[in-house]
């Protein structure tokens, strides 16, 4: 009936605007004292952690690749993109969590 409710977002291109997203929502729900809008922070924050690792793993297959000899200068360019992001978002997460999520996906 139903074939699939999968939703996929492409991090290299719009992971900034979700990830946003996501941290204004664990800034302003993380501490709430309504039991439903700190559930959703830790969705939010579930989700912030499952978009690092992705990023993560992104960057180890790139990485594999250049280590085997296959890349052009985009596909460098491309690694240091992704690294930058990735460590960028990744202390926004430490920030918002008061460092309790140090090294969640790395």
């Amino acid at each position: 009936m139903i074939k699939s409710l999968d939703f996929n977002i492409n991090l290299f291109e719009d992971g900034d605007k979700f990830l946003d997203l996501l941290k204004a929502f664990i800034r302003d729900y993380r501490n709430s004292s309504w039991p439903h809008e700190r559930e959703r922070a830790m969705f939010a924050e579930e989700l912030f952690e499952k978009a690092l690792s992705t990023y993560q793993e992104a960057l180890k297959v790139a990485e594999s690749k250049v280590q085997g000899g296959f890349q052009t200068q985009d596909d460098l360019k491309m690694i240091q993109e992704l690294r930058q992001k990735h460590s960028y978002w990744e202390n926004k997460l430490k920030e918002l969590t008061n460092g309790d999520k140090s090294g969640c996906c790395c």
